[in-house]
């Protein structure tokens, strides 16, 4: 894993939040970061659950803070964080862009991705969406549970990730989420899948070289995307080789469906914040997956030369 000095954790108050504790807790271990645990009250028009709460603007906000810091003071006081370097911070404001307004100042966001089970797991589930999409650092979004294996032990030094999947975009290239994935693979000892999904709806965003007799056909794509494949991620020398596929198919679905297939324990992928017919991955794909995620998802933020 690359060098982390901070990991902000975000609580928002949902059942996953309880999920990503041990995940900061152990990534912190493993790199010697400390974590700053954020709780944001909000203080706008949508903090009130009806318009009739106007009339009590005040108490209401007050009585919100008062649940946000006793939230906060119950997260750093989670077993899982003992012997870290624990900083709290209580901010106020939209809770979306209060966490991206701090995300140059840390190295990794690590928060719940929230359900849709209740009204605080649904507003969670909205505040992930949002942060992944403008956030300026990677966000891992735990679900509720931590996912196939579980949530790490208290006192892990290092999340338990054995298959990694990495959505990749060889159209929008991501080299940080490639480095990611690949740091990751060979610090866990894990196996990486590097999947490229072919979107028949998104052709024209495909490096095609007709020049090579490919004609724009399906299995002329097909063969072309697994040789850039196999350049982009070469075979390393002192790990277990790669996995490298290209399925057909609808961004967010196949993603999903090879997540289940591989038994994936984390995703890692990179959306466009602009979503347009030519990007693969955009906030659409994020938010597709959230809705039914199985497994922490690790939103890498393209570079901004890219985002022309």
């Amino acid at each position: 894993m690359r060098k982390l000095n901070r990991i902000l954790l975000v609580s928002n108050r949902s059942a996953s939040t309880e999920s990503a504790v041990p995940y900061a807790a152990a990534l912190a271990r493993q790199t010697q970061a400390s974590v700053l645990v954020m709780q944001v009250i909000e203080t706008g028009v949508t903090a009130l659950s009806r318009w009739t709460d106007i009339f009590w603007f005040s108490e209401v906000v007050a009585a919100k803070e008062a649940e946000g810091r006793a939230a906060l003071e119950y997260l750093t006081a989670r077993p899982a964080l003992d012997g870290l370097e624990v900083q709290s911070l209580i901010d106020r404001g939209r809770p979306s862009d209060r966490v991206t307004d701090m995300a140059p100042r840390v190295d990794l966001i690590v928060m719940g991705m929230g359900d849709t089970d209740s009204t605080e797991g649904r507003a969670a589930q909205q505040m992930a969406r949002e942060v992944a999409h403008g956030s300026s650092t990677p966000v891992l979004l735990v679900p509720p549970g931590g996912g196939p294996a579980g949530v790490p032990d208290p006192e892990a030094t290092a999340p338990t990730w054995q298959r990694l999947l990495l959505a990749i975009d060889l159209a929008g290239y991501a080299p940080q989420a490639i480095d990611i994935a690949t740091s990751l693979a060979a610090t866990h000892h894990a196996s990486l899948l590097a999947l490229q999904v072919l979107d028949s709806q998104k052709r024209t965003s495909y490096p095609v070289n007709a020049g090579e007799g490919m004609h724009h056909n399906t299995e002329g794509l097909k063969v072309l995307l697994g040789k850039r494949l196999a350049e982009v991620l070469p075979d390393v020398s002192d790990g277990p080789p790669y996995l490298r596929q290209v399925v057909e198919g609808e961004a967010a679905a196949v993603i999903m469906a090879q997540t289940a297939a591989h038994q994936a324990d984390l995703v890692i992928v990179s959306a466009h914040p602009y979503g347009t017919i030519q990007k693969l991955f955009t906030p659409s794909t994020i938010d597709a997956m959230l809705a039914d995620a199985s497994c922490p998802i690790l939103a890498v933020p393209l570079p901004r030369s890219t985002l022309a």
